[in-house]
């Protein structure tokens, strides 16, 4: 298989890759100098724009969120003598001064590190904080704020154990989710109500952060006895879900619910969905007519449904990571009932303070089977897809509190991207014309890096720092490779490597195309 690309032009570019090894070992280690090869274009960055309509609001009395409008690929933020630098237009800023007027400046990055004028915004945390979010709430608010928030009395959770752990957040620790898939049974439930001056019979409200671009949470409210089962991806019978991703919120409701025909008015705000490191509270407010979903307050979306049943359980799941805050429910006071659910894969035997116990079993169809057993039965026998569920005397505590390991703070960010496609539009696995251009795209998700490079089947092309005038920043590259000095009929290989600032381990993305 002939590899070779830049055909008739190896030894030229020979030259260039050791005139940027040389140059790379004559200066400073922090150092990187801009190298193109010939054949190599660049395509232009457009340059940073400052940031304009800044707004502030405050979850807590020492923090502030902080959103403004822009399309920069990343964004640097200081305040009182601290620097981050954030992927999108909002950062929060914790462990703040509830008294004290915090100044903030933000500017625009650009991919290569160039920064924008700043835009100035001043704030008071506790005169923006606002606690009446939870007069309507009834008992007391799960703050997860360590591993005694995931009391086994109040909670089940199914994920992997060494995917939760404690974040710093301020002075104190929030849960960090970082887990393909995690669950967070309640054990209270929530009881239907008088409606009340809003028009809700029952609330559910999360406070909660995505972790990156991917991330997914889904708040639902399960009859009995779904509660009891594991999570899946199939909406359970009689279900209705907040589904919150970076993309937006949307209510999902099981199809057999009847409709009502309920008109709500949607509030005018400019984001909708979860962003990377910042906190939003969303709202479940159930109606007698329609389920309604809040961000910060504000309608972003609805779905005309009515809920039957007098008593749901709510259920978190967190996909792709986030991060765990807070957690109410609203309408009539109900009691933590501690629950234990065990798969019967083998003989098993009932606990002493057991009060009640029952056999859920999955049928076809989406259909359950329920079965109570006297708590004086000592061996319950094993069965395919059947729980045991038993409900234990108020006191106990069934199972153990987690161990939750302390984690950094900062964002989480995604691995870098690599594209290839020709100009008149053909993209990979098809081959690509030998003729025109090729345009490769370089998607990068690192926060302080220093700069990238780009290989061609093992020659650097590309060498551009990016860090212009600070920290390198998530941003994309394009660049034009000349089609007519790449060999036809072969296969090439691209590597993207992300050079990172602490001269640590590079993170690197590959692709490969052929060339017709």
């Amino acid at each position: 298989m002939d590899r070779r690309t830049l055909a008739g032009g190896l030894g030229g570019l020979a030259l260039v890759v050791a005139a940027v090894v040389a140059l790379r070992i004559g200066d400073a280690p922090d150092t990187l100098k801009r190298e193109i090869a010939d054949g190599v274009e660049v395509v232009a960055l457009q340059e940073p724009t400052k940031p304009a309509n800044a707004r502030a609001q405050a979850l807590d009395p020492d923090a502030l969120q902080i959103a403004w409008n822009g399309s920069a690929s990343a964004y640097e933020v200081r305040w009182n003598g601290n620097e981050q630098l954030v992927p999108g237009p909002e950062v929060e800023l914790a462990g703040l001064d509830p008294d004290q007027q915090t100044e903030v400046e933000i500017r625009a990055v650009s991919a290569t590190g160039k920064r924008s004028e700043p835009l100035r915004i001043a704030a008071t945390p506790k005169d923006l904080y606002d606690d009446k979010w939870d007069d309507l709430l009834v008992g007391q608010v799960d703050r997860f704020d360590g591993p005694e928030a995931l009391d086994p009395r109040k909670w089940r959770i199914e994920a992997e154990p060494e995917c939760l752990g404690l974040r710093a957040f301020g002075p104190g620790k929030r849960i960090d989710v970082d887990c393909p898939m995690a669950a967070f049974q309640s054990n209270t439930p929530i009881r239907f109500g008088v409606p009340a001056a809003d028009g809700a019979t029952g609330r559910a409200v999360i406070s909660v952060a995505g972790a990156v671009e991917s991330s997914h949470v889904r708040l639902t409210l399960l009859p009995d006895p779904w509660q009891y089962l594991e999570e899946t991806d199939t909406q359970p019978r009689g279900a209705v879900s907040l589904d919150v991703t970076t993309q937006g919120t949307r209510i999902v409701a099981d199809p057999d619910l009847p409709r009502t025909g309920k008109q709500v008015a949607l509030g005018d705000s400019p984001m909708t969905g979860l962003v990377a490191g910042v906190r939003h509270r969303w709202e479940m407010r159930v109606l007698p007519d329609a389920v309604v979903a809040l961000r910060d307050g504000v309608v972003v979306a609805y779905e005309p449904v009515a809920i039957k049943p007098q008593l749901v359980h709510p259920r978190i799941r967190i996909d792709g990571g986030g991060f765990l805050d807070a957690f109410g429910v609203g309408g009539v006071p109900e009691r933590a009932v501690p629950t234990e659910v065990v798969p019967l894969q083998q003989d098993t035997v009932l606990p002493q303070d057991a009060i009640a116990a029952k056999i859920v079993t999955s049928k076809p169809g989406n259909q359950v089977e329920v079965t109570d057993i006297p708590v004086s039965t000592r061996k319950i026998p094993a069965g395919p897809d059947t729980q045991l569920v038993v409900i234990r005397k108020p006191e106990s505590r069934p199972g153990t509190l987690p161990r939750l390991a302390d984690r950094p703070g900062g964002i989480k960010t995604g691995a870098p991207r690599l594209h290839v496609m020709h100009e008149d539009g053909t993209k990979p696995p098809q081959p690509l014309p030998p003729t025109g251009r090729v345009l490769v795209t370089a998607e990068i998700n690192a926060i302080r890096h220093r700069g990238i490079e780009l290989e061609l089947d093992g020659k650097r092309i590309v060498s551009l720092p990016t860090d212009e005038q600070g920290p390198g920043v998530p941003g994309r590259h394009e660049f034009w490779l000349d089609a007519k000095k790449l060999t036809p009929g072969s296969n090439a290989r691209l590597k993207l490597i992300v050079l990172p600032a602490d001269h640590g381990e590079p993170v690197i993305a590959e692709t490969v195309f052929e060339l017709g």
